[in-house]
């Protein structure tokens, strides 16, 4: 054997060649295209089975990239107490979750706010948000009937719709 295919030979042995592939071989599959961005703000969200969802595994938009973890915290017990109200309801998840809701508006308060959301009129609604969840929280501690605390849920969602709007549709449900 001549020097170089015994060289040639030893590196095959070890593995250490690399054969030339056609290009067409080499090249690599075309990428697959992104997945659409979903438009949250053209779903019919009435028409959804939320209660199915699994809401924390869900990226709910610019509120949650700009970083308001506070809303984003609150947005989900909202989501668990609300959806079940309007669409089935069913009031059982807002009587176990008004104390822990009302931990949460708080924490929403005292919190800094994504700039798309420090307009005075935004800010008193972000201040006022523990007061109004209170509400909420003691129409359940005083057993208040079905339809009043459906009424008073409603009122705390349309309210938080506005905190929610500013920080991103893509947040809006």
């Amino acid at each position: 054997m001549t020097m170089i295919s015994t060289r040639f030979a030893a590196l095959l042995a070890t593995g250490t060649v690399l054969l030339a592939a056609p290009l067409s071989a080499q090249e690599k599959p075309p990428a697959k295209p992104p997945a659409a961005k979903m438009d949250h703000a053209k779903m019919d969200h009435a028409k959804m089975d939320h209660a199915k969802m699994d809401h924390a595994k869900m990226d709910h938009g610019a509120a949650k990239a700009e970083g308001w973890k506070e809303l984003d915290a609150y947005h989900l017990l909202m989501m668990a107490t609300w959806h079940p109200a309007k669409d089935k309801n069913d009031l059982a998840p807002i009587r176990a979750k008004a104390a822990e809701m009302v931990a949460s508006a708080k924490l929403v308060a005292a919190s800094t706010s994504p700039m798309a959301c420090q307009k005075p009129e935004l800010l008193k609604v972000q201040a006022a948000l523990p007061m109004e969840t209170e509400k909420v929280a003691a129409m359940v501690a005083a057993k208040a009937a079905d339809t009043d605390l459906k009424a008073g849920l409603k009122g705390l969602h349309d309210r938080f719709d506005l905190l929610e709007g500013c920080a991103g549709a893509g947040m809006k449900h």
